[in-house]
């Protein structure tokens, strides 16, 4: 598999990103419409997930929605399409120079209105099952999933107390913890879900202790909860499972109760994190439509770790959060 990506260019693309609608067939967004283009091709159109090959003019080579669990199957798509980008001429499998030039310019568009905190903090999140009780229903695999989390310049600087001197404590803005708690601290571990109403807050507190200081570097130590717990009991809504039968409550609910503890080390003169490690040990319960906790009926309650790291800086991990678009930025 190594072996055959070093012959393909791998890009990923988030289909949820704010602002792409992918239903609408008149967007102007060259991802969207490259999206869009590629599953016209496809034999089963149900879904934009799955794993593609294609050339950038546009053309499907191989792909499939059903495949993407199997690495055999993924490694015969790589295969079957690399044989026939093989046999393409130049003309078929690159853009033309005026659609490559209009490309260039949408995306130089976007960069220039993309919200990225460059001033800010960027956290790397990353949720999984953690070891169960050998009573307690087994996970299905081992899974996680990634998003990341963004913070401002000066809620950046928010996350330490205003006197950075040693043994000063003082609360993190109780906003910036609900943003985590609504949006971060969810069960993504196996597919997507939805993220917390307001109301479903029930704590959200964090405090941060300034450890030592030596220059200009602060070392800092964090600590807190955050609870949400949210019950559905009526119609199909988004978080509520779409399916009935045997094993399925009646009343759903879903929530996550986590401890939060960790360490992170801030530049005065940059102002800017320079580290920082954030670990959420959380029992998490319910499910919703698409978090595949469905399918071996994994209700929980049931151990879940995320851990939340300063992201680096190439192109791959300034991927807006899943929930960006409640974020409320202007």
């Amino acid at each position: 598999m190594q072996k055959l990506c070093q012959l393909l260019v791998p890009a990923g693309d988030s289909i949820e990103r704010p602002g792409k609608n992918l239903d609408d067939e008149t967007n102007s967004d060259f991802e969207a419409r490259l999206v869009q283009k590629l599953r016209n091709q496809r034999i089963n159109q149900g879904s934009y997930q799955g794993v593609y090959l294609a050339t950038p003019s546009g053309q499907l080579l191989a792909g499939s929605h059903e495949a993407i669990h199997d690495v055999r199957k993924v490694e015969q798509l790589m295969r079957e399409g690399l044989e026939k980008w093989q046999k393409l001429s130049p003309a078929e499998r690159l853009m033309t120079k005026d659609a490559f030039a209009k490309v260039v310019a949408e995306l130089e568009d976007f960069e220039g209105r993309s919200q990225y905190p460059q001033n800010g903090l960027v956290l790397s999140a990353v949720c999984r099952d953690l070891p169960r009780l050998k009573s307690s229903k087994p996970s299905r695999r081992n899974a996680y999933n990634q998003d990341y989390a963004w913070f401002r310049k000066g809620e950046a600087r928010a996350l330490l107390p205003k006197e950075p001197v040693k043994g000063a404590k003082q609360k993190v803005p109780h906003d910036l913890v609900e943003r985590l708690a609504r949006f971060h601290f969810v069960d993504l571990v196996r597919g997507h879900t939805s993220s917390y109403p307001q109301k479903a807050v029930e704590h959200a507190e964090l405090t941060a202790e300034v450890i030592d200081v030596k220059g200009n570097l602060v070392s800092l130590g964090y600590k807190g909860r955050t609870r949400t717990a949210e019950v559905h009991d009526g119609e199909h809504i988004e978080g509520k499972w779409n399916a009935v039968g045997p094993g399925i409550p009646q009343v759903q609910k879903r929530g996550v109760d986590a401890k939060l503890e960790g360490q992170a080390v801030y530049d005065l003169k940059a102002e800017k994190f320079v580290s920082f490690d954030l670990l959420a040990l959380s029992v998490r319960w319910g499910g919703n439509a698409y978090n595949g906790r469905l399918d071996q009926r994994d209700f929980g309650p049931a151990p879940m770790g995320i851990v939340l790291k300063l992201a680096g800086e190439n192109v791959a991990e300034k991927v807006p959060p899943l929930f960006f678009g409640n974020y409320g930025w202007k």
